[in-house]
């Protein structure tokens, strides 16, 4: 039986989960959204679904089971624990929240409503970064011994909203982008990530309160170590890269991502052999969809446990975090203490 949905919020990618969800095969029930210039064009193309500002208002309907969570970071903490105390189960956009702290008191909510609570980390969805796992998982290269995975970006900050330019409201390139290159190397790697270290700063926009670069260093209990790279600078001042490289035993892999307006950009995954790279074939998914179905997939099968385990969104917060407090004291972090 189709699930009923609440979307709430539809800012940068928020209002493209109506279309999603039905293509999934679910319905959008209601959507949250007080702005009312953001949600005209939607309400247009959807005559079907209920539009109301607060979101309060959209989570207390009984009709509704779940509810996708697409708000501005700072609001992850309060409006999932209010949609899991409502009986929702919520799939909730990355990050999973601002600190380790508020990621307890949402797990919490969630067992003691006994509900799911998602953490929609996207890019494991990516046919790209899914193959590089497969590859690490066959073991065709050998073991992993290193990884340099790159986020280098043009940041425009006149065209983000203001609270993505205030670290105290999850803004940064951490938030934005680190969360999505810890996630992808804690799901590829393994969680037993033990030490991390790094610097990050506002190096490149110094006027703007909130990171635009880090360099970390992470160790794994099984043997591995990554370099985490990440910097957003001005328009004509670099070249935007997007993507890993991994060295094994017996070889070495990398994928990138098409992002910004280079020539050269191309989404893809090269084995090195011979000294020049092949390149592996891959099947283009919609990552949104899959995502979107997996999610819908265990509330219906009533699984306790989610595709993107809610630990594992923590843990994300918990590297984050962890790499702040090394950029602020100059040692390096051990982790789980």
């Amino acid at each position: 039986m189709p699930l009923n949905i609440a979307v709430l919020g539809t800012g940068r990618i928020g209002g493209s989960y109506l279309d999603v969800v039905r293509k999934s095969g679910h319905n959008v029930a209601v959507v949250a959204e007080p702005r009312e210039e953001q949600v005209a064009p939607l309400k247009m193309k959807n005559p079907g679904v209920d539009f109301v500002a607060d979101y309060k208002e959209a989570i207390k309907r009984k009709d509704v089971q779940a509810a996708i969570l697409t708000l501005p970071h700072w609001l992850h903490h309060r409006a999932a624990i209010d949609a899991l105390n409502a009986g929702k189960h919520v799939y909730l956009e990355k990050p999973m929240a601002l600190n380790t702290k508020e990621c307890d008191e949402m797990i919490a909510a969630a067992r003691k409503n006994d509900r799911l609570l998602f953490v929609a980390h996207t890019q494991r969805y990516m046919p790209a970064v899914k193959k590089m796992k497969e590859i690490v998982d066959s073991k065709e290269l050998g073991e992993v011994v290193m990884v340099h995975d790159v986020w280098h970006k043009v940041l425009e900050p006149d065209k983000r909203p203001k609270w993505m330019l205030d670290q105290t409201r999850g803004g940064g390139m951490g938030q934005m982008d680190g969360s999505h290159m810890i996630d992808r190397l804690l799901w590829i790697l393994g969680s037993d990530i033990t030490t991390v270290s790094a610097r990050v700063g506002n190096f490149t926009h110094p006027h703007i309160p909130a990171d635009d670069t880090a360099m970390c260093f992470l160790r794994w209990k099984h043997g591995p170590v990554a370099t985490l790279s990440r910097i957003a600078f001005d328009i004509g001042k670099g070249y935007t890269e997007y993507g890993a490289e991994y060295y094994f035993t017996k070889g070495q892999a990398k994928f990138r991502l098409a992002y910004g307006q280079g020539a050269n950009q191309k989404t893809g995954v090269w084995i090195a052999r011979n000294e020049e790279w092949t390149e592996v074939p891959i099947k283009a998914t919609d990552s949104l969809h899959d995502e979107v179905t997996d999610f819908a997939k265990a509330i219906e099968s009533g699984s306790k446990t989610p595709p993107i385990r809610m630990e594992h969104g923590r843990q994300v917060i918990e590297v984050l975090e962890a790499s702040e407090e090394s950029s602020r004291t100059g040692r390096e972090v051990v982790l789980g203490r």
